[in-house]
């Protein structure tokens, strides 16, 4: 491996072409824009105004701009947090649709998850009748994941029905994922384009000692205090992915970690690219949701730049040194079978995804490693 195969890799596989990219946000964004409008003529609750996150936004988008990532805010006004766990009695129903109060309570939360009482704003919903029948969101004191989603969708179904829509959008079946995926095709884009749409609350959770971040490190290089500080203000938002239980989301920390992250010239994202193209088009057979993720790509880098803070370690020269050494990391992780949520160590993000499909693209990697240039060359 070596950075002159590795520079024309990143050209001829990895780059976006500019005025293409131009052309698609051209079309995508005024889109987003009419939709959202739409769900919060019907429901002030989630407001017009996203929070843009994910590849694009970041700069980390690889081949072309074909998908789309943003946090749609649901506002519940101020939350109130305690350190005292509650019991919750509730859970689905046979038919697995509605929830329903129950005697034995739901199990205190795994790691990286957690429960949310009533907002400030939840009295004006039930005044305003925002609340009512299917358009509920709660159940006794909680907001509940599955609900503020199933709401979500079924606006966004309505949205994308109306005449100007339903030839060109579709919206995906819910699923496991917190996002909302919709897939669009433009009359003059030759590829569809894939948008997430995720409802979030802003719950500014702070960081806790749990979390083992920052990590305790005498003299610290990276990331800086100045960053940390900036992160820690941001705090930890939400979004629902389990029925239950909220996920906290780390995607506005991580969006302020990379900003200016190669501020001086360095590589760090520029070997994030080359990574997440090898991945797709080498390492994994399309199994996105069973095996290796961009996201798990993106914790890979964290943990580079933790263990190699220095931007004398990152300069255009080491980009294949840095490169080997990636994916040398992540082969690690698969061998472990835990690779930690950078945010949050607690959290694995390998425990869910199928380890057969983990092991065969472990053996891609290694053969890979073993003939890197064969696979570099295309």
């Amino acid at each position: 491996m070596d950075n002159t195969i590795l520079n024309h890799f990143y050209e001829n596989n990895v780059k976006m072409r500019r005025d293409e990219t131009k052309r698609v946000t051209k079309e995508v964004l005024p889109l987003v824009d009419e939709l959202l409008r739409y769900v919060n003529q019907r429901d002030s609750r989630f407001l017009i105004p996203t929070v843009k996150v994910g590849s694009y936004h970041t700069h980390l988008k690889v081949e072309r701009p074909d998908e789309f990532d943003f946090s749609v805010i649901v506002d519940v006004g101020k939350l109130y947090w305690s350190n005292k766990f509650c019991p919750r009695n509730y859970d689905f129903d046979k038919s697995k649709k509605n929830i329903e109060s129950t005697a034995i309570a739901l199990p205190n939360p795994p790691a990286g998850q957690c429960f949310i009482e009533y907002g400030s704003l939840v009295a004006r919903w039930d005044s305003e009748r925002l609340n009512d029948g299917g358009a509920s969101m709660t159940f006794n004191n909680d907001i509940v994941p599955i609900k503020v989603k199933r709401r979500f969708k079924a606006l966004i179904a309505e949205a994308v029905n109306q005449p100007k829509m339903r030839n060109r959008v579709t919206a995906d079946r819910m699923s496991d994922s917190p996002a909302i995926t919709l897939s669009i095709t433009f009359p003059n884009i030759s590829y569809p384009i894939s948008i997430d749409l995720c409802p979030m609350i802003e719950a500014s959770v702070e960081f806790k000692n749990e979390f083992n971040w920052p990590m305790p490190i005498q003299d610290r290089e990276w990331p800086s205090d100045q960053k940390i500080s900036c992160i820690k203000d941001i705090g930890i938002h939400v979004v629902a992915k389990a029925p239950f239980y909220w996920t906290l989301s780390f995607a506005a920390c991580e969006k302020e970690l990379l900003e200016s992250i190669d501020e001086n010239g360095t590589c760090r994202r520029k070997c994030l690219r080359i990574l997440k193209t090898l991945k797709e088009k080498t390492w994994c057979n399309h199994n996105a949701r069973k095996g290796l993720t961009s996201y798990h790509l993106k914790n890979v880098l964290f943990w580079e730049c933790e263990y190699h803070p220095l931007d004398t370690e990152w300069q255009q020269e080491l980009l294949a040194t840095r490169v080997e050494s990636m994916t040398y990391r992540l082969l690690g992780y698969l061998q472990r079978g835990n690779l930690p949520l950078y945010f949050h160590t607690g959290v694995n993000l390998l425990s869910s995804k199928d380890k057969d499909v983990l092991q065969q693209e472990m053996n891609n990697i290694v053969t890979f490693l073993n003939h890197p240039r064969l696979y570099l060359r295309g």
